[in-house]
């Protein structure tokens, strides 16, 4: 089943800024043949080949490197992820979510927030990218967006607010190959501080996301 875990801030006119990761499980039952049918002898499944591979990775958060989030916020929460390995045709996947806390400083109480996420799914039998269920098109609040020569496919969103305090949000998918990557990093300040520039999370976005596609490339 989908698995849902991150930080999510919803901060005014109505943007959700935040991090959610979500994805298919290999643990999903498998249809069984009951008493009356015999064994199917169609071959099973076998998930598309391509350039990248999950083979190297033990623990998603691996891909990730948090620490330009250092200048917002520094104390970390305990990491969340899961590995999904290859299975039939199931593809595999990963997803990390890294958050991070501080007490502002404008009033030694508010607990400000800064996080980053990164999924990854490969290419499953007879399904398409999750590039193509995550891709879902301009958003009310949002700016979107493509960048030149990034995988075969890509997609950005951004969207900042100042109410009820300062909160930001950079969202950044690609597919190539086998497989589809989402970068998505957010930021959330107490009232009173300085307002967030998307400029800052889209560097770190694209930065992070080209680096989890060498990551993963085979060798």
């Amino acid at each position: 089943m989908a698995g849902v875990v991150g930080l999510v801030v919803v901060l005014g006119a109505g943007i959700a800024i935040g991090l959610s990761v979500s994805g298919g499980s290999s643990s999903e039952a498998k249809p069984q043949p009951t008493p009356s049918q015999a064994p199917s002898t169609t071959a099973s499944p076998v998930a598309p080949s391509g350039k990248y591979s999950m083979s190297a990775i033990s623990n998603a958060c691996d891909l990730l490197d948090p620490k330009p989030l250092a200048k917002w916020s520094s104390t970390p929460t305990p990491p969340v992820h899961r590995e999904n390995q290859p299975d039939g045709g199931y593809g595999g996947g990963l997803t990390c979510t890294l958050r991070y806390t501080s007490i502002s400083p404008t009033d030694s109480v508010t607990t400000n927030e800064a996080g980053i996420s990164v999924e990854a799914e490969f290419a499953s039998a007879d399904k398409p990218p999750e590039f193509d269920r995550w891709n879902t098109g301009p958003r009310p609040g949002w700016t979107t967006g493509t960048i030149n020569g990034l995988g075969t496919r890509n997609y950005w969103r951004a969207a900042a607010v100042t109410e009820p305090g300062p909160g930001a949000s950079y969202i950044v998918g690609v597919q190539d190959s086998n497989v589809s990557v989402e970068i998505q990093v957010a930021v959330h300040r107490a009232r009173g501080e300085e307002p967030l520039k998307t400029d800052e999370l889209s560097a770190i976005g694209q930065t992070q996301i080209r680096a989890v596609l060498d990551r993963l490339k085979k060798a």
